[in-house]
């Protein structure tokens, strides 16, 4: 991406504007961009994109000192948003909105009074999104009606696996290679075992109750049948939903569905990204499309809720290899299927690769008609660097909506999370604060102890 001119007098809110100026780094021409802000009676923007100018005015906003802050960044973005959309003659599908869940927005409205009938015009209007992603966030929100009340006290447990049996090339998230690390790895899951049962020990104690389980990764399920029995021993949650990720369908053996199962998860995932081999053998999986049938038909046998994940925009994958993909996914009737679009995530190898893929929101878009008559969007989010501006999709079956997915992203519950890389959060007057265990596996290890305390720590008196 070539280096952006722009400035701006608006210090406070410059990192917030520059993201704003890169959704536009596609048709960025190299002309001299600058957003400033002012208050004089009123908050006043003008904004210049080479020779052309625009001038925005609004009454200064009232409230405290935050919400005085969050309505004057909106402003100047919206009026940055509106200047480049017309200069460039772009419009964006989720209009002004960088950093922020959709759905957050939608939520805040409705708890300031607005109705639900009015969320999908309330973001078009106030953020420039595009009526068909504005509605979506209105079906979510339709979606998540049922599942996001009457929590009280109720925790999520997460377990995280870091380690994998090679790595994709889109992915960025910090694994160790357990064909090279098997003693670490049978170091790691003695400590984690050990942790999953203090911090089990430590939620009984505080009076709470598991929401739900997620054990995730990595890729939780290159672990040995043994391995994984133990670990769901550790676990011993029943009663609660218990999803369990097997990422890479290559990795899955009856035995290891048995042993699953028999710990008391009721939810597999298995994600085959794309069921063209061609493009598998390109970003690093080590499966075939027909490793993902045999898994998911095996999947089946055991009575598992599975979810699966596609990828839209996978390198050399066209329009009409992603139709492919979507349709038998949809043929074959999973309870949940997560569309998500390419990320070059900061840390994988195409982060800095020029990519080559069709059109991407075409590919989104046909996902949505695909999974629309059936199934229902029911979670959303976005990332950085993700192309076209785009967003990743949960859908799913009525009544087959996963918990964890829709507390984790709006986050409604604390999370109670054991292993490298993992992250808890507590919320304590509407807040929520979070706590990091380290990333590298071995450091986990070693710091064990110390580590251990310091997570009680912080959760002694949430």
């Amino acid at each position: 991406m070539n280096e952006i001119d722009f400035k701006t007098n608006a210090e406070k809110y410059g990192a917030d504007l520059l993201e704003e100026v890169r959704l536009f780094s596609d048709c960025y021409d190299g002309a001299a961009i600058r957003a400033e802000l002012y208050e004089d009676g009123r908050l006043r923007a003008d904004v210049y994109v080479g020779g052309d100018r625009r001038s925005f005015d609004a009454p200064l906003p009232a409230g405290d000192a935050l919400e005085i802050k969050r309505l004057t960044k909106r402003f100047i973005k919206l009026a940055l948003y509106d200047t480049l959309s017309a200069h460039y003659g772009v419009s964006l599908p989720w209009g002004s909105l960088t950093g922020v869940r959709p759905t957050k927005l939608a939520y805040e409205y409705l708890r300031r009074g607005g109705s639900a009938d009015s969320v999908a015009g309330y973001l078009t209007d106030t953020f420039r999104v595009s009526p068909g992603k504005a509605a979506v966030v209105a079906d979510i929100i339709a979606a998540q009606s049922g599942y996001i009340g009457n929590l009280g006290r109720k925790v999520n447990l997460y377990v995280h696996i870091p380690f994998c049996d090679g790595r994709c090339a889109y992915c960025s998230f910090p694994s160790a290679d357990m064909n090279r690390h098997a003693g670490l790895l049978g170091a790691y899951l003695e400590k984690l075992n050990e942790e999953i049962r203090e911090v089990k020990t430590l939620i009984a104690s505080d009076n709470l109750d598991i929401l739900s389980v997620y054990v995730g990764g990595g890729t939780p399920s290159v672990l040995t049948e043994k391995q994984i029995a133990e670990l769901m021993e550790a676990i011993d949650v029943r009663g609660a939903e218990f999803t369990f990720e097997a990422g890479r369908p290559d990795s899955i053996t009856d035995g290891k569905l048995a042993a699953i199962a028999d710990g008391g998860a009721d939810r597999l995932c298995l994600n085959p990204q794309t069921l063209n081999d061609d493009t598998l053998a390109r970003i690093g999986r080590r499966h075939t499309s027909a490793q993902f049938f045999d898994a998911f038909e095996a999947a089946r046998r055991y009575g598992f809720s599975v979810n699966t994940d596609i990828i839209a925009g996978l390198e050399g994958e066209t329009f009409a290899d992603f139709t492919v993909t979507a349709d038998k996914i949809r043929e074959m009737s999973p309870d949940n299927v997560t569309v998500h679009t390419l990320s070059r995530k900061r840390g994988s190898e195409l982060a800095d690769r020029e990519l080559h893929a069709g059109n991407i929101s075409a590919m989104t878009d046909y996902a949505y008609t695909v999974f629309s008559d059936s199934y229902r969007p029911y979670y959303l989010y976005r990332q950085k660097n993700m192309l076209g501006n785009l967003e990743n999709i949960g859908y799913s079956l009525p009544g087959k909506e996963c918990v964890n997915n829709i507390t984790v992203m709006e986050e409604l519950v604390p999370v109670y999370a054991c292993g490298a890389g993992s992250i808890s959060k507590k919320i304590v007057g509407g807040v929520i604060s979070r706590h990091a265990s380290p990333k590298d596996p071995r450091l986990y290890v070693s710091e064990f102890g110390s580590r251990l305390e310091a997570k009680k720590a912080f959760f002694a008196g949430a």
